[in-house]
């Protein structure tokens, strides 16, 4: 395998261009990030870990997805990128700080990577104490979120409303459609060195796409940091687009759950998928589209891997059949404007349908 020019080390923040900052905004602090800073021109949000932020929106005249930023630990590494795929080393952002540069995959979407960024105090390191069948921890003391039921409150109308949101930590992964999955997955090895940890094979039994994570040798990395989706010819328009950003949480099962009655009942959001855990990755997860019309993850729970992990190959089928959750409807991880969704998901039957009907072939 080709000896990688850098080795990202982690993933940092997704930058959007949006139409709307005040509606972006809004929701995520409904999502649960908290503002580093909002002006006219930009909004930047922070989770509750040590990033300086990990959702940036620019202010711009159509919703695009911009890139994903991640980090390396070493100058030289920055230097040997800047090198090979001839750009400039540039200063991070008043916020972000370091040195970057900026590049594009080979369907065009953008990557940013950074060493020497800033870091903030995390606001929260508390950790749950959760009691199993097996496992008694928590004695004495009840198991309250928040503040309990007082959380719930009813509006004018008799809704009933959730008011405590998810407690975001960090940004862990992000999802792509791209035209190429063997072509994409190797320039993510070869240029940002992340390793396979699931091979996706497709109906006719070649590689469609792939788990991969960050090479951090014996440290544990998530299960992936990136999620390549190789799209048919016929959806052409959506090669190389934004499917999903999932952002961890801090506080596991509760968090999730606090955050999906949170959006629910504000009744302003679109659910995409959830809630459930993932065959591939493992993680609890529940999926909500923006009013740009891109889907952000809370996810908890998920696997982590040292890189002596070989890679598995593994059927399309297993990346949307859950250990247990709801059927995705097709428009998952498809960017679209919200008021597109409902047309989509009309027009075209569930992925689940489509991929074990492509896989098992007509019945006889």
């Amino acid at each position: 395998m080709t000896q990688p020019i850098a080795k990202v080390s982690d993933i940092i923040f997704v930058r959007f261009q949006l139409r709307d900052l005040d509606a972006q905004a809004a929701y995520l602090e409904d999502f649960g990030m908290t503002a580093v800073q909002i002006s006219d021109a930009a909004i930047h949000y922070r989770g509750t870990g040590s990033d300086a932020y990990i959702y940036a929106g620019e202010k711009g005249e159509a919703d695009v997805f911009i890139a994903a930023g991640y980090r390396v630990d070493t100058m030289a590494e920055l230097e040997a990128l800047a090198e090979s795929q001839g750009v400039e080393i540039q200063d991070g952002d008043a916020l972000i700080g370091g040195k970057m540069v900026r590049l594009s995959d080979p369907d065009g979407l953008g990557v940013e990577v950074y060493y020497g960024v800033n870091t903030l105090d995390p606001t929260d390191e508390s950790v749950p104490v959760l009691n199993s069948g097996k496992q008694k921890n928590r004695l004495n003391q009840a198991q309250r979120f928040g503040s309990g039921a007082g959380e719930w409150s009813m509006d004018d109308e008799g809704n009933m409303r959730y008011a405590l949101p998810s407690s975001v930590m960090r940004l862990g992964h992000t999802a792509i459609n791209v035209k190429d999955g063997p072509t994409s997955i190797a320039w993510y090895h070869d240029v940002l060195g992340m390793i396979v940890s699931d091979n996706i094979i497709g109906p006719d039994g070649n590689v469609g796409g792939a788990f991969i994570r960050c090479d951090n040798g014996d440290m544990p990395s998530d299960h992936h940091t990136l999620n390549v989706v190789a799209l048919p010819s016929e959806a052409a328009p959506f090669h190389g687009t934004f499917g999903h950003a999932g952002f961890e949480l801090e506080k596991s099962l509760d968090d999730l759950m606090a955050g999906h009655f949170h959006m629910k009942t504000t009744g302003k959001y679109i659910h995409e998928w959830g809630i459930g855990r993932h065959l591939l990755g493992s993680q609890l997860y529940d999926y909500w589209r923006d009013p740009a019309g891109f889907i952000l993850e809370h996810w908890t729970d998920g696997d982590l891997m040292t890189a002596d992990q070989p890679p598995q190959d593994v059927s399309i089928v297993d990346v949307i059949k859950g250990q247990y959750g709801p059927i995705p409807h097709s428009s998952f991880n498809m960017s679209l404007p919200v008021e597109a969704v409902d047309e989509f998901r009309e027009a075209l039957p569930s992925l689940t349908e489509m991929i074990v009907k492509a896989v098992e072939g007509p019945k006889t």
